[in-house]
């Protein structure tokens, strides 16, 4: 099946999240990054995914054989990163596997909690981010409307979402390990933003009641307080917080550590060196990778948490299986209308060559034999004559759209188009070949990553 999509990456499955966030896009920057691919000789149409498991662009090319390497040169090269970093921790994608892996996405097929809910949203506001940057054509607008429906059909008809946990509620669950109970336990959330929300409905559901919220937006964390009953607190204030709770949850969208080796060394002395759990679930990371070295400080970040998502992977195998077949039927119906693609430039070149034709010959009849006839009279005459090209043409227009549904049009167009003395250029969309490179992409299923705390 020959579709034309292309898509490089990277996600936790094949690069840390060290890795990982040098490659991140800041939601400021999706706007350029967008517009810079569709800038780009070889693309038209773009979108870029950046989220706490993945970073992902993709691409309808213009030029199949340039539009890899344009990526590639985008996602690291102009950022200041070694291309041999990349080479060595992304997947290149094409066709029908990058078509695939979108919907895998999109369904949560592909995610590091399988079945959560987030990453849908996630890939709707990217797509909204895209549109709005004038990124989006027709070919990749379809192409995500039918992700998003098979995505919507999985939640309806599989149980793929029943008792799912979010990242934050992995965390939590990591906590309840550490700690025989977590009704004594003072916790510390930083970042009020939406994979706070989540966090701070996983602390509720397990029963937490001391817990304090500290956000740089000061009214986020109230709110968010307030509508658990918990307590918001000035982000000034994080160091004293620091030195008097057990565990600490941070998701928030820092570019850079918010908590560093000094301050953090500063804070165990003031703790008598009374351990500390930190889970860190930001991307890119809100605490430096050194403060888990510290005595008596637990670092967990994102990707310690995956250990404990293959239980829930193993729980819901049964309906994942299900969800696939979901994913497969809408991949089959998106690819017989992309063949079809193939034979609607032929099928318009004939009937507007033979409409023009038939005007001409109208015309010509009105001015001469027929120039007695009255504009009703005229009307019959041209709906009849109209109405015979029409069933002429219909056997040949129906044999084009099957024939192309099966797979087998380009062949009977081409015929279609000497038949008929016209010419007509296949979409853009349609000249994709498969990609020369397959490391790590021949399956999908197996190379990108999951997903998503954000």
């Amino acid at each position: 099946m020959n579709m034309s999509l292309v898509v490089v990456g990277l996600n936790h499955r094949v690069a840390p999240v060290d890795l990982r966030e040098s490659f991140a896009v800041p939601a400021d920057r999706l706007a350029e990054m967008n517009r810079k691919l569709v800038d780009a000789p070889s693309i038209s149409e773009a979108m870029v995914l950046s989220t706490c498991n993945r970073v992902e662009f993709y691409a309808v090319p213009t030029d199949p054989d340039a539009v890899e390497g344009e990526l590639e040169r985008l996602l690291g090269s102009d950022r200041g990163l070694d291309p041999r970093l990349l080479a060595s921790c992304s997947y290149v994608l094409r066709g029908e596997d990058a078509l695939l892996h979108l919907m895998r996405v999109c369904a949560s097929l592909d995610s590091l909690v399988v079945g959560e809910a987030q990453i849908l949203g996630q890939v709707k506001d990217a797509a909204r981010n895209a549109r709005d940057a004038g990124t989006i054509g027709p070919f990749l607008d379809r192409v995500l409307q039918s992700a998003f429906s098979a995505a919507k059909e999985v939640r309806t008809k599989t149980a793929i979402a029943e008792a799912t946990v979010s990242i934050g509620s992995v965390a939590v669950d990591l906590a309840r390990r550490i700690f025989p109970s977590l009704d004594t336990c003072r916790v510390l959330m930083l970042g009020a933003g939406k994979m706070g929300q989540v966090t701070a409905r996983a602390l509720a559901s397990a029963g937490v009641s001391r817990v304090y919220i500290a956000s740089r937006t000061y009214a986020r964390a109230r709110e968010l307080a307030d509508g658990h009953g918990w307590i918001a607190r000035d982000f000034a204030e994080v160091d004293d917080l620091l030195a008097s709770v057990d565990v600490v949850i941070t998701s928030t969208g820092a570019s850079r550590p918010i908590l560093g080796v000094k301050q953090m060394r500063a804070v165990v002395k003031r703790r008598r060196y009374k351990p500390l759990f930190i889970v860190d679930i930001a991307v890119p990371r809100d605490v430096a990778a050194g403060v888990g070295e510290l005595d008596s400080v637990y670092l967990y970040n994102i990707d310690d948490l995956e250990q404990l998502s293959q239980a829930n992977l193993a729980q819901r195998k049964s309906e994942a299986e299900a969800a696939e077949a979901i994913v497969a039927a809408r991949l089959a119906e998106l690819g017989q209308w992309q063949r079809t693609l193939v034979v609607k430039p032929v099928i318009a070149a004939i009937r507007g060559r033979a409409e023009t034709i038939t005007r001409e010959a109208l015309d010509k009849s009105f001015r001469r034999g027929l120039s007695e006839l009255d504009e009703a009279q005229r009307g019959a005459v041209e709906a009849a004559v109209k109405a015979a090209v029409n069933k002429l043409l219909h056997p040949a227009m129906s044999a084009l759209r099957e024939q192309a549904a099966e797979g087998e049009g380009l062949e009977l167009a081409r015929a279609a188009e000497r038949l008929y003395g016209v010419t007509a250029r296949p979409p853009a969309v349609l000249t994709a070949a498969p990609s020369p490179k397959a490391d790590g992409a021949s399956a999908p299923a197996a190379t990108p990553p999951t997903e998503d705390t954000e």
